[in-house]
């Protein structure tokens, strides 16, 4: 069946999904010049007579959002149309798809990269808790892959603002739901952090926690069984990821963690992907970035513009930022310590504070395959951009960092000619 051609400003490419809900389609946003995903909601969904009037709050709240939450690990909504006649949402397009496809056993991640995807969950969902928002659908569909090594947190139509009346507290994927929202309880973010603990399981062992006969038997296993320990279905599983998961799917809200730190912290701790800390001050980092010869053409509020898009870690000796081969279109800047970075066994060039890496796909303008292997020597703090969020700078400071790239790439050909000099002679 054919789709139409535009839907208000934008010009429908493909259809990506449907669901009983809506369907997503591919489209060009004459506006930022840029693909966006486009979800259009099925009228039957919000003419329902039983949940209709429940499933128009939560697009509200979706609606209610666009704009509002700006952070690298939540997808970005940049357009929400209600009326009588159609209903849609526009948003960042995620070309990587779903968590979905990871979460069987043939298929799984490396367990450094569930950790660092999972910290980075709870870094966004501490920003919507702080923002006033709780998700209340954390489940693999909704997390979303840019490529390899970005994830976002996808689909707030079922959050709920904390500040406004709360209603229908049982809102959730029932594999994903946590004891309180069975029992219909009023949600908090010890309900999220439930749901991502289910999800990591099914991340780390590709097994559900549960194994139910229908419905009723899940609700009743969610409420009242014990889930098989992950390490009796992953044998090389550390026993401190283990506690993590198991203390995030406490059935008792009391004896989960706490806050989103608390989580996101214990993350840390394991060590295949480490950060001392959950955030840096805002005024450190712009002292940092003022210091270094890569930004020093950059005027004080430029900087500030790229405070506002990065992500910074920390990170342990033998941390890998990137994988040669590996797809990914991300770029970092060295805070401090230094990193080596190898082709095979072969060492190309060491880096060090100031120094950029991953830069060719953002000079090339795509996703590409690594070229090469990036490995911490020490301990480090490096800062991370997703490169499609350099839209949001100032022209200027796109031209600055155009600059600043060139000179990079034309100091390093002129040490690339010195050592094929001195190889020479």
């Amino acid at each position: 069946m054919s789709h139409p051609s535009h839907i208000g400003q934008y010009r429908l490419l493909k259809k990506l999904g449907a669901g009983a809900t809506s369907v997503v389609y591919l489209a060009h946003d004459p506006s930022k010049d840029k693909e966006v995903a486009l979800k259009v909601i099925n009228q039957a969904f919000l003419e329902n007579p039983r949940n209709g009037r429940q499933n128009r709050k939560q697009l509200q709240n979706e609606a209610g959002l666009a704009g509002k939450l700006s952070h690298p690990h939540i997808v970005t909504t940049y357009d929400a149309v209600i009326s009588d006649d159609i209903c849609y949402i526009v948003m960042e397009h995620m070309p990587g798809g779903t968590l979905e496809k990871h979460i069987h056993s043939d298929n799984l991640l490396p367990l450094d990269r569930v950790v660092e995807y999972m910290f980075e969950c709870c870094r966004a969902l501490n920003y919507a808790q702080f923002n006033g928002v709780i998700h209340r659908d954390i489940k693999p569909a909704n997390l979303l892959l840019c490529d390899e090594t970005t994830i976002k947190i996808s689909d707030l139509g079922a959050a709920v603002r904390m500040d406004i009346e709360q209603t229908q507290s049982n809102v959730g994927s029932p594999n994903y739901m946590s004891p309180e929202q069975v029992r219909g309880e009023p949600v908090t973010h010890l309900t999220d952090i439930y749901s991502l603990g289910v999800v990591m399981y099914r991340l780390l062992t590709g097994h559900s926690p549960y194994s139910p006969k229908n419905l009723a038997h899940l609700y009743h296993q969610i409420l009242n069984e014990t889930p098989v320990a992950p390490s009796q279905l992953r044998k090389d599983l550390p026993a401190t990821l283990e506690r993590i998961v198991q203390t995030a799917m406490q059935k008792d809200p009391a004896k989960r963690f706490a806050t989103w730190r608390d989580f996101g912290n214990a993350l840390a701790a394991v060590g295949h992907f480490e950060k001392s800390d959950f955030e840096v001050n805002e005024t450190d980092k712009f002292s940092s970035l003022r210091k270094m010869q890569f930004f020093e053409d950059f005027a004080d509020i430029e900087l500030w513009e790229i405070l506002r898009i990065s992500e910074w870690q920390k990170q342990p000796e033998k941390t890998v930022l990137m994988r040669e081969n590996e797809m990914g279109d991300e770029f970092y800047i060295i805070i401090d310590g230094s990193v080596s970075v190898t082709r095979g066994s072969r060492l190309l060039i060491a880096l060090r504070k100031g120094d950029c890496c991953g830069e060719m796909a953002y000079i090339r303008g795509r996703r590409m395959p690594r070229s090469a292997t990036v490995t911490a020597n020490t301990d480090i703090t490096v800062m991370k951009i997703d490169p499609h969020q350099l839209s949001r700078l100032s022209e200027q400071c796109q031209s600055h960092f155009n600059q600043s790239f060139m000179f990079v790439l034309a100091e390093r050909l002129r040490m690339s000619d010195d050592r094929v000099s001195k190889l020479i002679s």
